[in-house]
């Protein structure tokens, strides 16, 4: 087990990376404790007996599956129903999910009765190593993630067997947020994903998961509220919003990032390997077509000013820069 302490300003949020942790115990969970559990219907199917089991289980909400639920009228559902069963500030959500379940539920927790306690137990990958750490939660309007706040969970519980029912071309969504991190922070890893199948079944799965918590905890600690050091995160997303956007969400987060990142390189050597990469792990297809002109979309990208962006370049894989990306009048 890896417990982590990440200390954030005026928050401290416990993380627990574990096989196995989530179990019909949930000992992680405080007794004597009112639990409201946010998730999706794909996931009832395969974890509604163990969710029955919470102690101290008020009710569960199951949204359908998928980006287009990280809207204001999902919004505006769960928070009346969470009104009608009169909520209490010390009672906690759980967001037992991916990327939407755990943007979704912490934004409903960051806003309903001016904040209450929150935790992130995340079931794809991409929700492991990414979505759920940091505090970054909101819904979609007009834009990915336009409506939102900063907002951390009190735990984050890490258990990599819950991948073991995610589909495979959701898994390999993960390893396109994995390679992010290796091309801006870590050669190791990308070496390590590059000559292995990482797969839900990989040895190692534990340790690429805590490499990619860590690089993006001690980024997030430099630069809690992403006007510096944190945008490198961003490696790959400024043009993967615009691919999700314009694919109607269609193309998932995770592939939309991999060939975001594809066409953010100016390497010629690095595009290369990426895209042998992208290849192996089943994300490349169709990218051609996403050779398109970005320029007229992340003017209205909300990281942007009116005169530029920052975007990130990649001279060599581990050693991710910020520059500053002007528009042309």
């Amino acid at each position: 087990m890896s417990e982590l302490n990440l200390k954030y300003h005026g928050h401290n949020v416990r993380l627990i990376l574990e096989n196995g942790i989530v179990n019909d115990s949930w000992p992680f969970l405080e007794q004597n404790r009112r639990y409201i559990v946010i998730t999706d219907t794909n996931l009832t199917k395969h974890y509604g007996k163990l969710l029955q089991k919470i102690p101290g289980l008020e009710t569960i909400f199951a949204i359908k599956p998928g980006e287009k639920s990280k809207s204001i009228d999902m919004y505006q559902k769960i928070v009346s129903a969470l009104i009608k069963i009169n909520i209490k500030r010390n009672d906690i959500l759980i967001a037992f999910g991916g990327g939407v379940v755990g943007d979704l539920t912490g934004f409903i927790a960051s806003t309903i009765l001016r904040g209450v306690e929150y935790i992130q137990v995340p079931t794809s990958l991409i929700g492991q190593i990414d979505s759920s750490i940091g505090g970054k939660c909101g819904i979609d309007f007009n834009g990915k993630n336009t409506i939102g706040s900063f907002y951390h969970p009190s735990n984050i519980i890490i258990d990599p067997l819950l991948l073991k029912t995610l589909p495979t071309v959701e898994f390999a969504n993960g390893i396109g947020e994995m390679i992010k991190y290796a091309l801006i922070k870590d050669e190791k890893l990308f070496l390590e994903i590059e000559n292995n199948s990482v797969s839900n079944s990989y040895s190692n799965l534990s340790e690429l998961i805590e490499k990619c918590i860590n690089i993006k905890h001690k980024l997030i600690l430099k630069d809690e509220y992403d006007f510096n050091e944190r945008r490198l995160l961003n490696f790959g997303h400024t043009y993967g919003h615009v691919i999700e956007e314009l694919s109607g969400y269609k193309i998932p987060h995770g592939k939309a990032v991999a060939i975001g990142m594809y066409y953010e390189l100016s390497d010629f050597d690095i595009k290369e390997r990426l895209l042998k990469l992208l290849t192996q792990y089943d994300l490349s297809a169709n990218f051609e077509k996403w050779n398109i002109d970005y320029h007229k979309y992340i003017k209205n990208d909300k990281k942007s000013t009116m005169s530029a962006i920052t975007m990130v370049k990649i001279d060599k894989i581990g050693h991710g820069k910020l520059f500053l990306k002007e528009f042309d009048d």
